[in-house]
């Protein structure tokens, strides 16, 4: 059962998601939430290429974006601690000034699940396409990640995208074990151009869903279009508010963030994403 959860926060329309999804689930769970802003120093510090004058000029570019950092990360905390007295949570605010990933490991171990938005930045940004932090986390994690889209879906259907892999079933324990979605109806959905093997793994997933007392749909779809294809036309008319799926493909994890696989599913999130790897 989810006792805890670290919310990274931002500025752009999915951080503005994360947050609202992040209250809402420690609210109807009872769960503490900490929320995180933060500076990259390393990525503001990084040299620039030598010109004439260069040095002066970084330095003072430098000096410029760690003031407008450290106003973003304080505004970004009083907005946070704001919204959650406004929801009736007593939550934990923090900030950092170095290594994202790093901040943001240790600070998982003590939580059940990472919430963020699919362009999460702590670079002075409102945004960043391909998250370097996120491909970081859902690469090395040792939680499971909530990746919001730009807008939240109603509350609705889970959907489960299985393909009986090793990050596949993880994702499904942790997503079964995590509990905060035990009241929803759940889709499993298995892609694969044998329908015989599609309607095994959808059997497998099932039967474990059901033994934690989750009411299970499954449809197997024998098909050998791309599975991430299926996937996201079956979530688009099914309406699901989340899909639960196994973190990058068997050629790793710069084909499952940026390759033309699986690009649209994380890159620009329809629905929310529960992911591990």
């Amino acid at each position: 059962m989810m006792k805890s959860a670290l919310l990274l926060l931002g500025e752009s329309p999915s951080s503005i998601a994360a947050s609202a999804y992040a209250r809402r689930l420690a609210k109807s769970k009872a769960a503490h939430l900490t929320g995180l802003a933060g500076i990259d120093l390393a990525f503001i510090e990084a040299p620039m290429p030598g010109t004439i004058g260069g040095a002066a000029y970084h330095a003072q570019m430098e000096t410029g974006l760690k003031a407008e950092a450290v106003k973003t990360s304080q505004r970004l905390e009083e907005t946070f601690r704001r919204d959650c007295v406004a929801d009736g949570l007593a939550p934990t605010s923090l900030s950092f000034a170095g290594d994202p990933f790093e901040r943001v490991t240790a600070l998982s171990a003590a939580c059940d699940l990472v919430i963020a938005g699919h362009d999460v930045s702590f670079r002075g940004m409102k945004s960043e396409v391909n998250s370097q932090v996120l491909a970081q986390l859902l690469y090395a994690t040792p939680r499971p990640v909530l990746v919001c889209p730009d807008a939240l879906r109603p509350e609705g259907d889970v959907m489960v995208a299985y393909d009986g892999s090793l990050p596949a079933m993880r994702a499904l324990q942790l997503f079964a074990l995590c509990g905060g979605w035990a009241n929803r109806h759940v889709h499993v959905v298995s892609v694969d151009p044998q329908v015989e093997t599609a309607e095994r793994l959808t059997r497998d997933a099932a039967a474990y869903l059901r033994r934690h007392g989750y009411d299970v749909a499954l449809d197997p779809i024998a098909s050998s279009e791309a599975p991430s294809a299926v996937i996201q036309a079956y979530a688009a008319r099914s309406e699901i508010e989340m899909l639960v799926m196994g973190a990058y493909g068997h050629r790793g994890l710069k084909e499952f963030l940026f390759g033309s696989t699986t690009q649209n599913i994380i890159g620009e999130p329809k629905s929310c994403i529960f992911i591990y790897h």
